[in-house]
């Protein structure tokens, strides 16, 4: 049976020496790609829902409506969990998705103001 294990650590190994030479340039949105793939960090609910800082009725409702994804089950554990890094997509369409839906909708109104008879 083929070892994936043993592929995946050699392909590290090449380019983090790669990299290390400086054979491999990479942008500093390359490397957070690379890293936000290398290292997702699992969070429990109860983590998540500290983590976003909501109760877990409020999470559950975030997942059935499709604002969060749906937890992923992981070997070994009962319960289901989610990427950090994904929380963090909802955060910040939650800060920054929201003011330019705002700003949109602000832009688009202007000028069209109701007048009183």
């Amino acid at each position: 049976m083929f070892d994936f294990r043993k592929l995946v650590s050699k392909y590290l190994r090449e380019v983090a020496n790669r990299v290390d030479s400086e054979e491999c340039e990479l942008s500093k949105t390359e490397a957070m790609d690379i890293l936000s793939v290398i290292a997702h960090e699992s969070l429990s609910k109860e983590e998540s829902c500290q983590y976003l800082n909501t109760s877990r009725s409020r999470f559950d409702e975030l997942v059935r409506t499709g604002n969060l994804p749906k937890g992923r089950k992981r070997v070994g554990y009962k319960e289901l969990s989610w990427f950090k890094n994904e929380l963090d997509n909802y955060l910040y369409f939650k800060e920054y998705g929201n003011k330019k839906n705002r700003e949109t909708q602000a832009s688009s109104s202007k000028g069209r103001g109701y007048k009183k008879p």
